[in-house]
């Protein structure tokens, strides 16, 4: 409901639209005048005024009123949040696959393409698989406002979004991918951010860490990294860079995926040796096991300066189920002081996607909807 604030009245208006939209937005059930009135403590009247207001604008539904067969006189009508009036957009931009999400204004996805490729240090490629995954999530869906996208990389991004390193991709930057995806695509705002803090952000809002206070979400296969949760909110430092313990030489998360894949001969595709653990394969159960540990030690680290209630597993170690978690588990209980419970991730591969569009959603709540904060 982006507009300028007007004066007096008008301000007024607008102060009670918003409350009204923030009512009505992200429930899946309609709501009757009087059921807003209650919600948000306003006059009838002065409820209906700005449901005209909103629906005027696009962002509110006027719907027919509920059949009610044991009830006499003028039903009462029913209003709820246009979900379909543009689309939001996560783009996970990975070292070894694309995966780009559409979804509406309430965050359900619509539409979802992935694409793997292989060369992780070409930029050209990069760029390709980019534009091919993200034009055709955009095509299969009906043409609307693309409102926000956000996109996750797999590098520091600073506090005011722009991508201060990394050293996984190092090559995309010199390319400058990022101007191109913000000039290629049409979308009305592009946000940057860090992969696993997006996927920190889709576990809390939609899957294990839902609720939880103080937490670390742990990415562990091809790519290890972790996000934090800190007094219920992602942590994300002065520079963006918290949680990023994995640079230390001491810990070495870089190199134990190498090791681990370097374990087999001939060697094999790191999901297969997560799946094989899963399925009781002894050489891969003893791998993944040295795996765990070689990623305690950065785990108790965050461990000891987090105190979490929980560290919930993503990534392609997720697949190996109680393989990796039960040696993960094993380590935290002789290096930190308390053991927080180590659960798998309930999102799939999806996660820091998910995570891009939920960061789309905040940016529709706070600048587009300007919605009161939650």
């Amino acid at each position: 409901m982006s507009r300028t604030p007007g004066s007096g009245g008008a301000d007024l208006r607008s102060m009670n639209a918003r409350q009204v939209l923030g009512a009505l937005h992200g429930r899946t059930v309609p709501m009757t005048v009087a059921e807003l009135a209650a919600a948000v403590r306003l006059t009838r009247p002065t409820v209906e005024a700005a449901l005209a207001e909103l629906a005027g604008l696009g962002w509110v539904e006027d719907l027919e009123p509920e059949a009610s067969p044991n009830r006499v006189g003028r039903r009462a009508r029913r209003y709820r949040f246009n979900a379909d009036a543009g689309l939001l957009m996560g783009v996970d931009v990975g070292p070894h696959a694309v995966t780009c999400l559409i979804a509406d204004l309430c965050g359900a996805v619509l539409h979802s393409e992935q694409e793997r490729y292989d060369d992780h240090g070409d930029a050209a490629t990069a760029w390709a698989v980019i534009r091919a995954v993200v034009d055709r999530a955009i095509a299969a869906v009906p043409e609307r406002p693309l409102l926000a996208t956000t996109v996750g990389v797999p590098a520091v991004v600073g506090p005011d979004g722009a991508i201060a390193y990394s050293v996984v991709v190092p090559g995309w930057l010199r390319a400058d991918i990022p101007s191109l995806i913000t000039t290629s695509f049409p979308s009305e705002a592009t946000y940057f951010d860090n992969d696993v803090k997006l996927a920190t952000l889709a576990e809390a809002e939609w899957g294990r860490l839902a609720g939880a206070e103080h937490a670390i979400f742990l990415l562990a296969g091809r790519q290890i990294g972790a996000g934090l949760i800190v007094n219920g909110r992602l942590t994300r430092g002065a520079n963006g860079a918290a949680g990023e313990i994995g640079g230390l030489d001491s810990v070495d998360w870089a190199s134990a995926p190498l090791r681990l894949t370097d374990s087999f001969e001939p060697r094999i595709p790191i999901e297969e040796i997560f799946e094989r653990a899963a399925g009781g394969d002894p050489e891969a159960v003893g791998a993944v096991a040295v795996f765990a540990r070689d990623l305690a030690e950065g785990v108790a680290a965050l461990a000891l300066t987090v105190d979490p209630e929980i560290v919930v597993i993503s990534g392609e170690a997720a697949l190996a189920g109680d393989a990796f978690l039960v040696p993960l588990r094993r380590a935290l209980s002789s290096l930190a002081l308390s053991t927080p419970r180590v659960e798998r991730s309930s999102l799939d591969t999806r996660a820091v996607a998910l995570g891009a569009v939920a960061r789309s959603l905040d940016h529709l709540r706070a600048s587009v909807l300007e919605l009161p904060a939650p």
